[in-house]
C-alpha cells in the first residue's frame, strides 16, 4: 500500500464519523441516546421529526458505526455503540462553547430564563448529600433513569413532579438534575418546587458529565 492510499483510507474513515455528526438532528439523536436506549418512536417524539426522517438519520449513524440496534417484538431499540461516542459529543460541546461565545449565552438565557433558577456547585451538592441535608432527584423520563442514574438519586420525572411533590421533605434542600447543561427539565422542577415552598437548586451536570466522576449507578 502506497502512502497516499494509506492516508486516503484512514482519513476517509475519520471523515465518515465527522459527516455523520455534521447534521444538527443526528447530533441531537446521539445526545438523546447518550441518556440510554430508545425506540425509533421515542426518538421521533423527542426530536419532533417523523418516524421516517428519524429512521433515515439513524441509518446514517449506523453506517458510521456510532449506534447499534436490537429488535424486540414490534419495536426497534437504538443505543450508542459505546461510551466513547458520548464522550466525543461532550468534547464537541466543550469546543463549541470555547469557540462560540453565543453558545453559552443562548444556553443560559433559555435554561435559566428570567426565573432566577438557583444553581449549586458540584462540590457543594456532594457535601449536602453526604451530610444528608439535601435530597437528590432525577427529573428525566423514567426509562433514562433506569438506564443510568447518579447513585442515591430518586426518580421523579418532571411531568410527574406535581403529583409526587408531597413525598419530598420540606426540611431539606431539593437538588434536581436532568440531561445536563442544555436540558430544561431541572429548571422546570426547581421553579415548581420553589413555588410550593421548597428550597430547591439545580446542578448543571448531567449523566455524561457525571460519568467522569464515577458516581453513576448502572442497573
Amino acid at each position: 500500500m502506497e502512502q497516499r492510499e494509506f492516508k486516503d483510507t484512514v482519513y476517509g474513515h475519520f471523515a465518515k464519523i465527522s459527516k455523520a455528526l455534521a447534521s444538527p438532528r443526528r447530533f441531537e439523536i446521539i445526545d438523546y441516546l447518550s441518556q440510554g436506549t430508545k425506540t425509533v418512536e421515542k426518538l421521533s417524539k423527542e426530536t419532533k421529526m417523523s418516524v421516517a426522517n428519524t429512521s433515515q438519520h439513524l441509518q446514517s449513524l449506523l453506517e458510521a458505526k456510532l449506534v447499534k440496534f436490537r429488535k424486540e417484538k414490534n419495536f426497534v431499540y437504538y443505543s450508542l455503540v459505546d461510551d466513547n461516542v458520548g464522550q466525543v459529543v461532550l468534547m464537541i460541546k466543550g469546543l463549541a462553547e470555547n469557540n462560540f461565545s453565543d453558545v453559552t449565552k443562548t444556553r443560559k438565557e433559555y435554561i435559566e430564563k428570567s426565573e432566577k433558577i438557583q444553581m449549586i456547585e458540584l462540590k457543594d451538592m456532594l457535601e449536602e448529600i453526604q451530610n444528608k441535608t439535601a435530597v437528590l432527584i432525577d427529573v428525566r423520563p423514567r426509562d433514562e433513569f433506569d438506564s443510568y442514574h447518579i447513585s442515591g438519586a430518586t426518580s421523579i420525572p418532571v411531568d410527574d413532579l406535581d403529583t409526587h411533590i408531597e413525598s419530598l421533605p420540606k426540611d431539606k434542600k431539593i437538588i434536581a438534575y436532568c440531561r445536563g447543561p442544555y436540558c430544561v427539565f431541572a429548571s422546570r422542577a426547581v421553579k415548581l418546587l420553589n413555588e410550593r415552598g421548597y428550597e430547591a437548586y439545580r446542578i448543571e451536570e448531567g449523566i455524561n458529565e457525571w460519568k467522569e466522576f464515577k458516581y453513576i449507578h448502572l442497573p
